[in-house]
């Protein structure tokens, strides 16, 4: 590969969940990326091959790192076609592969986001018939290649999505219960937290057990790509096989074999607990994280100064007979039975965590799917 390869500076987005921005640019910072700009739901930067590379296999809290093709003005959607035809497309897709787009539309210009798309589609097909009497196809399943087409207004960003699959696809969720909770989510939640210096840290509400996963793959520095068989950027016709495993080779070294926290996890439910045990098993933490069938109510950890992050029913999805009995419950047992700890309850709920009879010293305004959430922080004396 040529130097020019090596040096040539990307434009870059990585996306996320509102409320995990800053977090999010903090990781980016540590992975060397620069020029970083927290956007809505975003964070933009710039960073070479190596950086696209790191940013897939290491961020905890991006959805997927698009790579800028082009910008440009389009003030109607014949614009939007014509400037979509004149990238050079076999720059970035074979005629015998697939590819779909994906699209973020904020216009009252463009308000349909599907005719949007569809002009895009229809400018790359048309692009490649008139090149080759031959055109690549759509598969909106399994594409090689995902165009993501943002605009503002009459602003329109077409990127290339060097993530393929979007990154909460860690690779060891096979099996879920009722209302999972998203891997990117639950690790930007452990972040946001007081993660550092804790001896215990428990989910007591675990589910299918990927607060559990999440926790101790940050606590033993293990990327969040690591059971990830394939990214989008190798398909890439700058693809550097060498660079890619060197720095997976390094990321690899910093995995942390043995760790002293303990991790424990507990629910009610008998088949939430075995499909947790599966999906631990999958990630190869078994030895790691210790799981039960055990209510939480009225259970208490004498002695111990620990974390609780978790994740109670909303009476959304996941329906109680009393929600605000439950999450009185919830506080009665962490006010009696967790001194010293620090808690955080991440719910859907706003009027059901009032039941907990706490005053929190922190909240956060997370979205689990649609459902707008409050992560909440319970400093227990």
């Amino acid at each position: 590969m040529s130097d020019n390869q090596t040096t040539k500076v990307f434009e870059l987005t990585a996306k996320t969940f509102h409320g995990l921005e800053k977090t999010l640019a903090s990781e980016l910072k540590k992975i060397g990326a620069h020029d970083i700009i927290i956007l809505k739901r975003a964070v933009s930067f710039k960073g070479d091959l190596a950086i696209i590379y790191k940013s897939n296999y290491l961020l905890r809290t991006a959805i997927n790192i698009l790579q800028k093709i082009v910008k440009f003005k389009a003030e109607t959607p014949e614009q939007l076609y014509e400037e979509t035809k004149k990238i050079k497309w076999d720059n970035y897709i074979k005629l015998n592969e697939t590819f779909v787009i994906d699209n973020t539309v904020y216009s009252t210009i463009h308000s349909h986001s599907h005719f949007a798309s569809l002009k895009v589609k229809d400018a790359i097909v048309d692009y490649f018939n008139e090149m080759y009497e031959k055109r690549p196809s759509v598969d909106t399943k399994t594409p090689d290649k995902r165009i993501h087409l943002h605009i503002k207004e009459d602003m329109c960003t077409i990127s290339i999505d060097t993530s393929g699959d979007a990154l909460f696809k860690r690779g060891y969720r096979q099996e879920t219960d009722l209302a999972p909770l998203n891997e990117i989510l639950a690790a930007g939640m452990i972040m946001l937290s007081d993660y550092k210096n804790i001896d215990y840290f428990y989910d007591p509400m675990c589910g299918s057990g990927t607060i559990l996963i999440e926790a101790a793959r940050i606590f033993m520095n293990i990327p969040s790509g690591y059971l990830r068989k394939n990214f989008g950027f190798q398909k890439f016709p700058d693809y550097d096989y060498k660079l890619w495993h060197s720095i997976k080779r390094e990321a690899e070294r910093e995995i942390k074999k043995e760790i002293s926290i303990k991790i424990i996890g507990t629910d009610i439910s008998e088949k939430a607990i075995e499909i947790a045990q599966k999906n631990i098993s999958n990630a190869g933490l078994r030895h790691f994280i210790n799981i039960q069938k055990k209510d939480f109510i009225n259970s208490r950890f004498e002695n111990k100064k620990g974390l609780i992050i978790t994740n109670p029913p909303y009476d959304i999805r996941i329906k109680s007979e009393n929600i605000n009995l439950l999450y009185k419950q919830i506080g009665d047992t962490i006010k009696h039975g967790f001194k010293d700890w620090n808690v955080y309850i991440f719910s859907g709920n706003t009027e059901a965590v009032k039941s907990i009879g706490l005053k929190p010293t922190l909240k956060t305004q997370l979205f689990n799917g649609k459902i707008e959430c409050k992560f909440l922080k319970f400093e227990i004396y």
